[in-house]
Parts: C-alpha cells; sequence; structure tokens
C-alpha cells in the first residue's frame, strides 16, 4: 500500500508503537477520512485521536495500520479482513510510496539478519556508495534518524513487519529459516508464510534473493515457491570465528558486490565476521580465563545451538544461561547439539520462566536455578570455579533460546543485566 491509498479511508492504529508514532504525521497528513486508535495504554494514545475497542474499530475500518507486535490473528481483525478491509505496516507504507524510487535490499531470516542488516550498511558505507539504514533493528522509516534520500535502502525486515508486506524488495536475503514466534503467528506453516512475504508477494518475486549455504529451512521452502536463490558460501577461517558469523559476512559481502561496491576477498569477509554486537554472540570482558558471551538475541533453540556448536569445536567447557517466555518453538535443534557434547562440559544455570523445562527437553544438566541474569552469572561463574570443573578455558554463555518475558523488558534489559554482572564479577 501508499499513503496515497489512506486518503479519505476510515483508518485504524493498531498499537501506538515507534513504528506507527514515527509515521503517524505521515499518514494524518494523507487525508485519511478519520483516525482512531486502539491500544491498551490510554496514556499511549496521541492527544486528539479517539481510542476506541478494537471490536468497535473492526466494525468499519478501511484500512488498519499495525504496530509489528500487534496481534494480528484476531476474530475482528480477520472478519474485517474478509468483508474487505485492508492491512499494512509503517514499512510497508514506507516501501510503496518511497521505494521504488531507490534500490531497497530487505533482509530477513530466523537468525543473523540484524548482523547482515549491520555489516551490510556498514560495508556500503565503506564502499562510498549512498546508504540509509532502518527496520526492525530500531530504526522506525518514518523516523528522522536515518538517510531517507540514500541511494541505496538496507531494511531489517521481522515476520510481524513481513506478514503485511504488499511490496517487494530489489533484492532479499534470508539469512537462516528455522521458526519462531509461534504464539503470534500461530503455526510453522504461518510464520514461514508470513516471513516469506519479504522475497514474494502479490506484487511479484524480487529481482535476487540470497540465502546462506547452511540456511536452515530456506533452500527448501523458496524451492516450494519456485523461486531462485542463489546459495552464499562462507570462505574458510579459524574455530575463533563462529561459522554463522561468517555466513552472514558472506552474505552481506555478495549483496555489495550486486550493489555495484566492491568484491572483498576472503580475508575481508573474515575480518567483517569478527565484527562484534550486543546481544550476538558478542564476547564481553570477563574473568581472566573465562569467555563471557552475550547473545541475548538467542531467543530459540536454533540459535543457542549455532552458538554452542562453535564453543564445542573450541573445546570449551561450557555454563550456558537458559529460560525466557515459551514461544511453543520446537527445541530439537538444540537438544541435538547438546547431544554432541561429552558428559559433563556443558551445563546449564537455569532462568525463570521456561529455563528448567527446556534445559530438561534438551538434556542440559542443570546446576543451579537462578531468580534472574544477575544471579545467574554469579552462578555460572562459580561453576568454572569449582575444584570438579571440567578441563580447559571456560565459556559462560548467556543464550536463553527464548524471548525475555515482557515483565522484565526486552533483550536489551537482560544483555545490559549479563554484562554489568560479568563486571562486577570482574571488578
Amino acid at each position: 500500500m501508499q499513503l496515497h491509498d489512506l486518503t479519505d479511508q476510515k483508518v485504524v492504529l493498531l498499537g501506538m508503537g515507534a513504528d506507527v508514532s514515527a509515521a503517524l504525521p505521515a499518514i494524518v497528513g494523507a487525508g485519511p477520512a478519520s483516525v482512531v486508535v486502539v491500544d491498551a495504554n490510554p496514556s499511549a494514545v496521541p492527544a486528539g485521536l479517539e481510542a476506541v475497542t478494537l471490536e468497535a474499530a473492526s466494525a468499519d475500518a478501511d484500512v488498519f495500520v499495525r504496530s509489528p507486535g500487534f496481534p494480528r490473528y484476531q476474530a475482528p481483525l480477520t472478519a474485517a479482513l474478509e468483508r474487505g478491509a485492508r492491512m499494512t505496516t509503517p514499512l510497508d507504507l514506507w516501501m510503496g510510496t518511497h521505494g521504488a524510487d531507490r534500490t531497497v535490499v530487505a533482509i530477513t531470516g530466523t537468525k543473523g539478519k540484524s548482523t547482515v542488516t549491520d555489516l551490510l550498511g556498514e560495508l556500503v558505507t565503506r564502499s562510498g556508495l549512498s546508504v540509509g539504514v532502518a527496520g526492525n533493528l530500531g530504526v522506525p522509516v518514518f523516523s528522522d534518524g536515518w538517510n531517507h534520500e540514500a541511494e541505496i535502502i538496507v531494511l531489517e525486515v521481522s515476520s510481524y513487519q513481513a506478514a503485511d508486506l504488499h511490496h517487494v524488495p530489489d533484492m532479499a536475503i534470508v539469512s537462516y529459516l528455522a521458526e519462531d514466534h509461534l504464539s503470534w503467528h500461530g503455526s510453522v506453516e504461518r510464520y514461514v508464510a508470513d516471513k516469506l512475504r519479504v522475497v514474494s508477494n502479490e506484487a511479484g518475486t524480487a529481482s535476487r534473493v540470497l540465502i546462506p549455504a547452511v540456511g536452515g529451512r530456506a533452500a527448501e521452502v523458496l524451492a516450494e515457491m519456485g523461486v531462485v536463490a542463489e546459495v552464499i558460501f562462507p570462505p574458510a577461517a579459524d574455530k575463533l570465528v563462529p561459522v554463522h558469523r561468517l555466513q552472514n559476512a558472506a552474505l552481506a559481502a555478495a549483496a555489495l558486490t550486486y550493489l555495484n561496491g566492491p568484491e572483498l576477498v576472503d580475508v575481508e569477509i573474515v575480518a567483517a565476521a569478527r565484527r562484534g554486537l550486543p546481544g550476538r554472540l558478542d564476547a564481553c570482558a570477563g574473568p581472566d580465563g573465562v569467555l563471557c558471551l552475550d547473545d541475548a538475541l538467542a531467543s530459540n533453540p536454533s540459535a543457542t545451538a549455532a552458538a554452542l556448536s562453535w564453543l564445542r569445536a573450541m573445546d570449551r567447557p561450557t555454563v550456558v544461561l537458559l529460560g525466557g517466555t515459551d514461544r511453543g518453538v520446537d527445541s530439537s535443534p538444540l537438544a541435538d547439539e547438546v547431544a554432541c557434547w561429552d558428559e559433563g562440559r556443558l551445563r546449564a544455570v537455569v532462568l525463570p520462566d521456561n529455563g528448567r523445562e527446556l534445559a530438561d527437553a534438551v538434556g542440559i544438566t542443570v546446576v543451579a536455578e537462578a531468580d534472574d541474569v544477575a544471579d545467574a552469572v554469579r552462578h555460572a561463574l562459580a561453576e568454572t570455579r569449582h575444584p570438579d570443573a571440567p578441563e580447559g578455558q571456560p565459556a559462560v554463555l548467556f543464550s536463553p533460546a527464548a524471548a525475555t518475558p515482557k515483565r522484565i523488558g526486552n533483550w536489551e534489559t537482560r544483555a545490559a543485566q549479563f554484562r554489568e554482572a560479568v563486571a562486577a564479577d570482574r571488578g
């Protein structure tokens, strides 16, 4: 959809999150017949706009503009869409209104999409090309915090945003496809279908689609859709660089070349792969001899399995901090990885809400139950100092394999708690 599609329409804003708040002036400027808001928090409703219930809004709405996280698959919304109402998001409106005038690269995936987005933005900037980076990584597309006028636009797109995407980018990158957010999407099939609207939807198919050599279900599902994707292979490197980081860097490097940037040699791709990002398997200074890793963004079992696979390859005895909100995601990728570890070299400190249940399901020995991340760090570091600790340089990995409970905050909240607790121990 485009902004002019809102003219003379009854528009309902579903949630006043950052994306919709940033888009509000543009939405109002499009000249809708009316604008109302559905939000559980009355204080979030802007002055001058009416707050209504979802049921009332759904009765006669023409267009819903949805905040990404607002639950889409609710009966009132489904009924409204069946009678002809339309659903969009700020990212969809921006792409429809402004995307045709520039080269748009959209990046999605169950894990790795933030890293690829960040790396590609950095690589394009270094090459001297004009680039704007926005989307799910925390920069709303209608905000002032990025270069709207750039020749090349790099957008990270979540499954929540992709579910109502009615345009396709010039290039789509699927970093890795497993499953996640099942409580929101309702099923694995719908999650995959929603996410891959980035690649192909009613507007057509992206001109170029890149996937990693080890991409989970990406190759299989795209082939079933009839989409031809180019498989990108990572360069060889030492075990100190996680394979999935190499893969993400290789995807960014390939995209750079297709954007008329320089072609990176393997050593440059490996250097890019070493670039750390908070919450993404990022090393933080811990006690002497202990590798402490902030992997707070690992909100599903497959992401935690990837981190553990890397540590296993380095033969590091590991204490992993597990647990958060259960989203009903299949834990078998993590169970498969746990089964590869020698007895006693992998242990867990579990967190609320599902840490104990998850550890038991995948077969990790639990050495402590913690009340919060700081408490978990204390238990984990104590394990590395125990006289009976396994031989080798230990690692403490905060890779929860579950989402951060809403009462606590978001992944950044727990990442900060982990880093502060590690720093406090070192001090």
